[in-house]
C-alpha cells in the first residue's frame, strides 16, 4: 500500500497516539513524568521494529543544572547500509498549562470540530506521533528509506535542552549525516534556522525600613521602575536599520528585547515596608549575524549606564540562558531534498524560513557540525489556552515525513 493512503486509512491511530502522550503531563520545569513518557516511546518504537535505548542522563550534570528529576533521551535506528543517515529530533516536555480549556482539562485530550486539543499537541508531541506514524507507514508499505533513520526523543527543550538534545550531541549518541529538527516549521515552509536568545535577570538590592520612615531605606522597587524606564531609550535602539537582517523568504527582522516576563521582589514583601529587593527579566532575541556574546556585552553596558546614576542601591546581572543563533544555506542537499517532499505532499511551492523562537537544532547544526533544518505539525495556541492541532495537519505532517523518507536525497 501506498504510504500516504495508509495514513489516510490509519488517522485514527495517529490521532490515538497524540492523546496517549498527551495525558503524560512532562511539565517542565520541574520534568514531571518523563520515565512514564520514554517507555510509551520506547514501547511504541520497538513495536515499529527499531533499534531503542533509553538514555538517563547522569545525576551529577542534573544536579550541576540545579535539578532533581531524573532526565532521560531515547535514541532509535533503522539502520540503511550504504546510504547516508538522517536524524531526526523532537523534544517531549512541555510548559506548564494554566487557564480555563475548551476540553476541561489539558492532559485530558479531545478532538472538536477536526481539533486535536491539549497541552504539548502542537509544541510538540504532534510531530513526534506524525514522526512515528511515517515510519509505520513505510513498514506497512514494506518499503525501505532511501537514508538510514535515526531519532531522538529529547527532554528540557523548553528550559533550554542543555541535558536533552544537547546531551544527545555532546555524549556522541547521533551517528547521522543530517539532522531534521522536528519543529522551526510547518505547513509549505522549511525551517533554515533560528533566532539566539539570551536571558538575563537583573536583581537590585535596596535597604528595608518601616513605611512610616521610608526615607531610612532604599526602595528597591522604585529602583527597578527607573531604572526599566531609561531602557526604554535603549530598546528603541534595537530597530536602527544597520540592524535589520534579511529573512530567507525575504522580510525584514529586526532584535528585540522583552522586559518583565518574570519579575518579583524578595521574602521581606510587606504593604508597609521598603522594599530590600525587587528584580526582572529580559529576553533578548538574537538575530543570525550577531552572537550572543556581543549582544551580551551591548545589553550589560546599557544596564550600566542606566543604573549609574541609581543612589543606595546595588544592580547585579545574572545570565540565566544563551543560546546563539543558527542558519543554514537553503542550497544544501537536505533543504532541498525536503523541500521537494514538502512540495509533493503540499501542493504548493515551498518557501524557506528561519523561527522567531529558537529550537533545539543549533546543537546539530553549530556543535554536531552536521546539517540540519526545521519542521513539524503547525498547531495552533502553543503556550496558552486551548493549544490544538489539526487532525488533518497531522496527517499531512505524516506524509511529509513518509515522503521525504520514501524519496530521500
Amino acid at each position: 500500500m501506498d504510504t500516504g493512503k495508509y495514513l489516510e486509512q490509519h488517522q485514527g491511530r495517529l490521532v490515538r497516539d497524540l492523546q496517549a502522550m498527551v495525558r503524560l503531563p512532562t511539565v517542565n520545569p520541574p520534568g514531571n513524568d518523563y520515565r512514564k513518557m520514554v517507555d510509551w516511546l520506547a514501547t511504541r518504537c520497538e513495536e515499529l521494529g527499531l533499534e531503542v535505548a533509553v538514555h538517563q542522563v547522569p545525576q551529577e550534570a542534573v544536579r550541576r543544572a540545579g535539578l532533581g528529576l531524573p532526565r532521560y533521551n531515547v535514541v532509535t535506528r533503522w539502520p540503511v547500509a550504504g546510504v547516508p543517515t538522517v536524524h531526526f529530533n523532537a523534544h517531549y516536555d512541555v510548559v506548564p498549562a494554566a487557564g480555563k480549556w475548551r476540553c476541561g482539562d489539558p492532559f485530558n485530550p479531545e478532538v472538536r470540530a477536526g481539533w486535536l486539543y491539549g497541552r504539548g499537541s502542537g509544541d510538540m508531541k504532534g510531530s513526534i506521533a506524525a514522526l512515528l506514524m511515517a515510519i509505520e507507514a513505510l513498514r506497512h508499505s514494506g518499503r525501505k528509506p532511501a537514508f538510514g533513520v535515526e531519532c531522538s526523543f529529547t527532554a528540557d527543550e523548553e528550559t533550554g535542552g542543555e541535558l536533552g538534545a544537547g546531551q544527545v550531541v555532546r555524549q556522541g549518541l547521533v551517528q547521522a549525516d543530517y539532522a531534521v529538527v522536528c519543529e522551526g516549521a510547518a505547513g509549505n515552509r522549511v525551517g533554515l534556522g533560528h533566532n539566539g536568545v539570551l536571558w538575563l535577570e537583573v536583581e537590585i538590592e535596596g535597604k528595608a525600613a518601616h513605611a512610616c520612615n521610608p526615607d531610612q531605606g532604599h526602595n528597591a522597587f522604585e529602583a527597578m521602575a527607573e531604572l526599566v524606564w531609561r531602557l526604554q531609550g535603549w530598546k528603541k535602539e534595537l530597530h536602527a536599520p544597520s540592524r535589520r537582517w534579511r529573512e530567507p523568504g525575504g522580510q525584514d527582522r529586526w532584535p528585540t528585547l522583552n522586559i518583565g516576563g518574570v519579575f518579583g521582589g524578595g521574602p521581606g514583601d510587606k504593604v508597609n515596608t521598603v522594599a530590600a529587593r525587587a528584580a526582572f527579566s529580559i529576553d533578548r532575541r538574537v538575530l543570525p549575524g550577531e552572537t550572543v556574546a556581543g549582544a551580551e556585552e551591548e545589553l550589560r553596558a546599557a544596564i550600566g549606564r542606566a543604573a549609574s546614576s541609581l543612589r543606595g542601591v546595588k544592580v547585579r546581572v545574572h545570565a540565566r540562558l544563551r543560546i546563539d543563533p543558527c542558519v543554514v544555506k537553503s542550497t544544501g542537499a537536505l533543504p532541498q531534498a525536503f523541500a521537494r517532499a514538502v512540495q509533493r505532499v503540499r501542493r504548493r511551492a515551498a518557501v524557506f524560513n528561519a523561527t522567531r523562537g529558537f529550537t533545539d537544532l543549533h546543537y546539530f547544526v553549530s556543535e554536531g557540525g552536521i546539517s540540519g533544518i526545521g519542521y513539524g505539525v503547525k498547531g495552533e495556541g502553543a503556550h496558552g489556552v486551548d493549544e490544538r492541532v489539526g487532525v488533518r495537519e497531522l496527517v499531512q505532517t505524516a506524509r511529509v515525513y513518509a515522503e521525504f523518507m520514501a524519496q530521500g536525497f
